[in-house]
């Protein structure tokens, strides 16, 4: 028997029974949408957190106040005095509302020295208009992306380089200052520090408008990858208790588990709905056979052998796997896409608000948050739109392997959901078959 004349006859029944069949291919679809989706989801979050980390360099350290109390100069000192050490770089955070053109945004000043926010944006300023600011007590300001282009008036530019926006700090009860933006700065996506939405000045100008004389976080640059760890483990030993020593390493380990973790556990209620789908292929061929056991008389007593009408059963599996696998990867990218701006819509949404939230308490309320146990570092608002004002974005990931392995894991499932079927079907006697009306 010809290989086309079993496509043949597998999808003549499939094309008799369409509205069953798409809706077999259907089960198919959605197990394997829900699986590209979410696992495209996780991969985008973890290569957003990588890359984020990649700018900082792994030879990083960072180093936070693990109390109420902040650094000073004194620490930057002490730190700078260490062996294998190449930079030490304070940071001063601060939330702030930006209030231009109607517009009243949250976001964050960040107090950083010109080299500093270099070393921070990966050894290079990419400025999108303007220039950077130098090392003086002058206001001067360079923007982020996402603040001069917000997405709440669909990526029109609302700040200009030239001219002034008013600050509203919010550690100060709402005191308003004014000052000038000198430079907008590239998109540079999530970072560890907030730049696509903070507004980024020199530190001694930071200190000034937020009246403020210690640093929120320092970052330690070891002299290579190798130091890392004995530099850490110096810094640990210094501050003991009172501060989270993390490097970017340890980090990205810890993000990688969590991801890993959330990404199995997602593939486990993917293939929960593939496991729905192989019984409803396993009824629906079931269905067939009985329908078909006339037919499937008439096809033995024409010299078709019992490996012939399997095959034939099974190739329908095959075809609904197939096809139901495809617009499952379809419907998942798309899906994917759509969560990302549905959620990246929610940030955009809670981070422009018409009423200022309430001031952190405590010394070391300017902005920064720490993950339990030094293990995770991020700093941004310190308000209740902290999450919205981090800059975190991020792109789902698809990979030709994943939507491969996807394609077949469908196709694979739809076959062992069809075996049953085909094997009965191919074990009919062909008397008992041709009685059956």
């Amino acid at each position: 028997m010809r290989i086309d004349d079993i496509l043949w006859l597998s999808y003549k029944d499939l094309n008799e029974k369409r509205v069953r069949t798409l809706l077999t291919m259907l089960m198919v679809a959605i197990g394997v949408a829900s699986i590209i989706a979410l696992t495209s989801l996780t991969a985008g979050v973890s290569q957003s957190v990588q890359n984020s980390l990649n700018t900082l360099g792994p030879t990083s350290i960072i180093v936070s106040p693990a109390t109420s109390t902040g650094f000073t100069v004194t620490d930057v000192a002490k730190l700078s005095a260490l062996p294998n050490e190449s930079a030490v770089i304070p940071v001063i955070t601060g939330s702030v509302y930006v209030l231009a053109n109607g517009q009243n945004t949250s976001a964050t000043i960040v107090g950083v020295s010109s080299e500093g926010l270099r070393q921070l944006l990966g050894g290079n300023v990419s400025l999108y208009q303007g220039a950077q600011y130098s090392d003086t007590i002058s206001p001067a300001s360079v923007v982020g992306h996402s603040l001069a282009f917000p997405s709440s008036l669909a990526g029109q530019q609302n700040l200009q380089v030239g001219s002034p926006i008013t600050l509203k700090i919010v550690a100060k009860n709402g005191i308003t200052s004014t000052v000038p933006v000198i430079g907008i700065l590239q998109s540079y996506g999530s970072l560890i520090v907030p730049v696509d939405t903070g507004v980024m000045m020199s530190l001694q100008a930071a200190q000034t408008l937020l009246h403020r004389n210690y640093y929120n976080l320092i970052l330690v640059k070891a002299t290579n990858t190798s130091t890392v760890a004995p530099l850490a483990s110096m810094i640990t030993d210094i501050y003991g208790n009172s501060a989270r020593v993390t490097t970017t390493q340890q980090i990205l380990q810890t993000v990688n588990q969590i991801i890993g973790g959330i990404t199995l556990l997602l593939v486990i209620i993917g293939g929960v709905s593939l496991l729905v789908a192989a019984i409803g292929i396993m009824n629906i061929m079931l269905i067939a056979v009985y329908e078909r056991t006339h037919e499937i008389g008439i096809m033995k007593s024409l010299g078709f052998e019992n490996r012939h009408i399997l095959l034939v059963f099974l190739t329908q599996a095959l075809i609904i796997g197939a096809l139901g696998g495809a617009v499952g990867v379809g419907a998942g990218i798309g899906a994917s896409y759509v969560l990302t701006s549905l959620t990246s819509s929610a940030s955009s949404s809670s981070q422009t608000t018409q009423s200022a939230p309430s001031a952190s308490s405590g010394r070391g309320g300017g902005g920064f948050s720490g993950g339990g146990g030094g293990n995770a570092v991020f700093i941004g608002s310190s308000t209740s739109s902290s999450s919205s004002s981090s800059g975190f974005s991020y792109k789902p990931v698809f990979t030709p392997v994943a939507i491969a392995e996807s394609i077949m894991v469908a196709i694979i499932v739809s076959i062992i959901a069809g075996m049953y079927p085909a094997w009965r079907a191919s074990k009919m006697e062909p008397i008992d078959a041709l009685r059956q009306l």
